[in-house]
């Protein structure tokens, strides 16, 4: 039975649509927590049927294997929290008369079509539906982002669509040039667009066609992950977007980023060997991290500067996957964990802008002592960002520097200073804001909002705490059917 699979994605859609056509905001907000108990739940669910039987199928729509099954748990995982911490956070908006009811329904609806449409884009077989999917959660994104309306919300909202359209443009033009080389050898018809056929004939595709493909593929879907040099919308639409959006953006839309560069990377590598999809990965990896170590000191809004840590930690994943090896495991871990943290470091941003309404990092001090949960939140996850243990972002760093090592010790030796450059600045801002004297004391936020934000705050510092340098037994069996996936041995 694929019932699991079908819940994950339906969860999301029958919420959204539901929560549109709502009376009562206690039922959307019902509707909300039901979503929030069954990503989670039918996530786990997909992963064991995969762990246990390779993949799981529903009709010819809807099919996972376990690369999909991995960003299944993250979206499910961080999904579900976002959700929770979304109820409490849009729910204070809405007390403070900042927002009406109807909008209230607005934002749910747009956000859960933004989850659903990811849920489709990484169950997917179909190389050309998928492309489709990325495109739906393009355009919820865009509409959330410029939800608040003002100004400069609608300003990074356009900017937003500007490079992502072109990005996805690119990303569409990689999907026909692979089409074109696989379509001579398995005919017009959507086998063709299949992953797995596309691997089993991957050796017969043209190369210099399908060289073409991954490099727009990258540029693509590297837009859409905020890699370096295309990362100039992701600081502006993290930094406007409700909070909310900003965790669920850099946690969910750049991790669905990556996933569709590692699955074009799969034939790539299939067709021509690992080594040069690697070298495009590692140098934009390398570029990434520079450039994000470069603006943590200098960044005066805590949203950006978290937007900053996301273009780091992608960098760091893309470089693990470019090395192979060890590093391959590492990046798909990094992921996991970076979406946890991430979304705790958004999750603590967000309660300080409602206690103080701004996004000032000069002006925030002493979090721990005047409010523990966003402080502890923001210091937990600045800790985990910043590579430290016991966190997970540690093991997973220091594996990509052994793998990067084993490949070239100067790319180690670049990408730790680089590491030591980015450790230093981001804690050096993280301590500001949460140690020291407190600040001006701000408006509380209700209880109702506490409720809903610190179970977010506190189910993802927990998973942290939990898989910090231990990978469960589960989570070790997928992640290395994700490696068998995208490990292919040079030539």
């Amino acid at each position: 039975m694929a019932w699991p699979l079908v819940l994950l994605v339906a969860a999301p859609l029958v919420a959204g649509v539901a929560s549109l056509l709502a009376r009562d905001r206690r039922v959307v907000d019902a509707l909300q927590c039901a979503q929030a108990g069954a990503l989670p739940a039918s996530a786990v669910l997909v992963a064991g049927r995969v762990v246990s039987g390779g993949g799981v199928s529903a009709g010819i729509f809807l099919q996972a294997d376990a690369l999909s099954a991995w960003l299944d748990l993250i979206i499910g995982v961080v999904g579900s929290t976002g959700t929770l911490y979304a109820v409490g956070y849009m729910g204070e908006e809405m007390d403070r008369g900042h927002l009406s009811a109807r909008r209230y329904q607005r934002f749910f609806c747009l956000f859960d079509l933004y989850l659903a449409a990811m849920l489709v884009a990484v169950n997917q077989e179909n190389i050309a539906l998928m492309w489709i999917a990325v495109e739906g959660s393009t355009l919820s994104a865009a509409l959330l982002i410029g939800f608040e309306r003002s100004k400069v919300a609608l300003e990074a909202g356009w900017k937003y669509v500007i490079l992502s359209s072109v990005g996805i443009a690119l990303a569409l033009f990689g999907t026909i040039l692979v089409y074109y080389s696989s379509e001579h050898l398995l005919g017009v018809s959507s086998e063709a667009l299949r992953w797995l056929q596309l691997y089993r004939v991957a050796e017969g595709l043209d190369p210099t066609a399908i060289k073409v493909a991954f490099i727009f593929a990258v540029i693509g879907y590297g837009t859409k992950a905020g890699v370096a040099p295309m990362h100039t919308w992701l600081p502006d639409a993290h930094a406007e977007a409700p909070t909310p959006v900003s965790a669920m953006l850099s946690a969910n839309m750049l991790t669905l980023a990556v996933y569709a560069i590692l699955r074009f990377k799969a034939v790539t590598d299939r067709a021509v060997g690992p080594a040069f999809s690697g070298r495009l990965l590692v140098g934009l990896g390398l570029l990434s991290l520079t450039i994000a170590a470069a603006f943590f000191l200098v960044q005066r809004d805590y949203k950006r500067l978290f937007a900053y840590s996301s273009i780091e930690h992608i960098g760091i994943a893309l470089l693990g996957f470019g090395v192979g090896g060890a590093g391959t495991f590492a990046g798909a871990w990094h992921l996991l964990n970076h979406a946890l943290a991430k979304s705790t470091a958004f999750y603590g941003a967000g309660l300080v802008f409602l206690r103080h309404d701004h996004k000032l990092l000069d002006r925030v001090t002493g979090l721990l002592g005047q409010m523990p949960l966003a402080g502890g939140a923001m210091l937990v996850a600045g800790v985990a960002l910043a590579g430290l243990p016991p966190f997970g972002l540690f093991a997973s760093e220091v594996l990509i520097a052994a793998g990067a090592y084993m490949a070239r010790p100067e790319l180690a030796a670049a990408f730790l200073g680089l590491l030591a450059l980015a450790f230093a600045t981001l804690l050096y801002q993280v301590f500001r804001m949460t140690l020291g004297s407190p600040g001006d004391a701000g408006r509380a936020v209700g209880p109702r909002c506490r409720l809903f934000t610190g179970a977010a705050v506190g189910i993802n510092a927990a998973l942290l705490g939990t898989i910090g340098l231990h990978v469960p037994p589960g989570l070790e069996t997928l992640l290395r059917a994700v490696v068998s996936i995208l490990t292919v041995e040079a030539p």
